[in-house]
């Protein structure tokens, strides 16, 4: 079935709704969310605090008496001091007794503000003076009492106002700036925002997320599954980014890891020789999708089946081969595979992995210079060589979506294989890059789907990372993962004893 460029198939609901994609999207960005609530927190306080405005209160209590004896004099102070609160708050709202407060004071405007409260069932009163400075808060109080005390007495002659709790000056604000509860509340609040709009996008993101997504959207048939693997044996390791190797000859590779390596090279085989081929490209359609460590365990499978495998680092752009079998340290005895094709020299293999029994061709050095047509030519000519010696060649290419190399070497291969990584590129341009592979003379044998993670449970308890450690066209990383796997030589002398 033929795909367009903008369009993909439909999906079922179990296939869109996803939940594992989307919990690794947001363990994918959780610096992302973090960034968003610390952004909105430190934007919360600087507003806070800018535009806070302090203000201080002055407080002091009174007793209403009514002058002279009487028997109902508790009851006359009572009714006397509940008629005084009534009289008292409208006398400090009075423009006359601000027009005194503000002489008294020497200030032009009255800017303070005045409460006056009545304690129920008692001749009390409490006033408040709120002002922005405590100095102007105590000075405003000490003059609205004397004020109104004289206007007081002016309006009723038998009644008066003593003073019972002087007013002091205020040590703090009255209002105290609060930013850590509104500054955790914004945090909260923009990570949940952010969050959403993550999960949104990894819901309605056309990547290919689980294997029943990879049946449906991809227009090639799905070889095997590699499972996820982790980066890092341990905690400690993973502080001090100590990374392992993803060849298969590592005996600490996880059991699931190394068997579904194992499957994948069954089947790739089975398909090579159904279909008579010796010659297989393996590429991806972007960076960092595995290609290079799927091409490497693919041929130390196939020798360990029992097979004689030829290996070529035709990522021209950046190897990575002789990275994947820790020879970095004799890079400088290694014949560059990309200058013996641009020089045309004698081509020469050399035996690599643990029982050095895989023989392959390294490139050490990156060339952004596209080869020419004689030195293809030349490579084909070797490629026809190593079918006549070998079982099966196994070629590294470049990505087919980054490099047009891709696209010749597909044309010198009898078959190529597509790695595509769980949950990274859209199903529209890896059914682009199917499409491609099918218009070359190889024969496309279908896609590896590769770095299948657990599900929910299992992912929650682990704190791996599979990637791909090394720089690659200064992209990212090609990682070499956590690996435990002690059965593969005990079954290696199996086989011998068996033989």
């Amino acid at each position: 079935m033929d795909m367009k460029n903008n369009e993909t198939l439909p999906v079922d609901n179990q296939a869109m709704y996803d939940p594992d994609s989307i919990i690794r999207d947001l363990f994918r960005q959780w610096w992302v969310i973090l960034l968003a609530a610390l952004t909105a927190a430190l934007l919360a306080g600087t507003y806070l605090k800018i535009s806070y405005v302090p203000i201080y209160s002055t407080t002091t209590t009174f007793v209403v008496e009514k002058s002279g004896f009487s028997n109902n004099s508790v009851s006359d102070n009572l009714r006397s001091a509940e008629n005084m609160a009534e009289n008292f708050s409208v006398i400090t709202e009075s423009s006359l007794l601000k027009k005194r407060v503000c002489e008294d004071l020497g200030i032009s405007s009255f800017n303070s503000e005045v409460q006056v409260t009545y304690v129920e069932s008692s001749n009390l009163m409490t006033m408040t003076v709120i002002s922005g400075t405590p100095r102007m808060s105590y000075l405003t109080c000490l003059s609205v009492m004397e004020c109104a005390q004289e206007l007081c007495e002016e309006l009723s002659e038998n009644i008066s106002v003593r003073v019972l709790q002087q007013p002091s000056l205020p040590s703090r604000p009255s209002n105290p700036l609060q930013v850590k509860g509104p500054m955790r509340k914004a945090a909260l609040a923009a990570a949940a925002a952010m969050a959403a709009v993550f999960v949104l996008l990894s819901f309605y993101k056309d990547t290919v997320k689980n294997e029943q997504e990879m049946n449906k959207k991809v227009d090639a048939p799905l070889l095997a599954s590699v499972c996820h693997e982790k980066t890092y044996r341990t905690m400690l390791h993973r502080l001090k980014r100590k990374k392992n190797s993803l060849c298969l000859d590592n005996l600490l590779l996880s059991f699931d890891y190394v068997e579904s390596i194992r499957l994948m090279a069954t089947r790739i085989r089975q398909a090579m020789d159904k279909n008579h081929c010796k010659t297989v490209m393996v590429t991806s359609v972007s960076e960092n999708e595995g290609k290079s460590t799927i091409a490497a365990n693919l041929a130390m499978a196939l020798v360990q089946e029992g097979c004689s495998v030829a290996l070529l680092d035709c990522d021209f752009r950046k190897p990575s081969q002789y990275k994947i079998f820790d020879l970095k340290d004799q890079k400088d005895s290694i014949v560059d595979f990309n200058d013996m094709l641009r020089q045309k020299k004698d081509f020469k293999l050399q035996p690599a992995g643990r029982d050095q029994k895989l023989m392959a061709a390294f490139g050490t050095s990156s060339h952004m210079r596209t080869l020419d047509q004689n030195t293809f030519s030349f490579l084909g000519d070797i490629l026809h060589q190593l079918k006549e010696q070998m079982d099966y060649v196994i070629i590294d290419s470049s990505p087919l979506g980054l490099v047009a190399e891709g696209e010749i070497l597909a044309n010198l291969a009898d078959a190529s294989v597509l790695v595509v990584q769980q949950d990274v590129m859209e199903a529209r341009y890896i059914n682009d890059m199917v499409d491609q592979l099918n218009h070359t003379r190889s024969k496309l044998l279908g896609c590896v789907y590769n770095n299948v993670r657990p599900g929910i449970i299992s992912r929650a308890v682990s704190y791996g990372h599979y990637g791909y450690g090394y720089h690659y066209y200064g992209y990212g990383h090609y990682g070499y993962g956590r690996y435990h796997y002690g059965s593969y030589e005990k079954n290696r002398k199996h086989t011998k004893t068996d033989e």
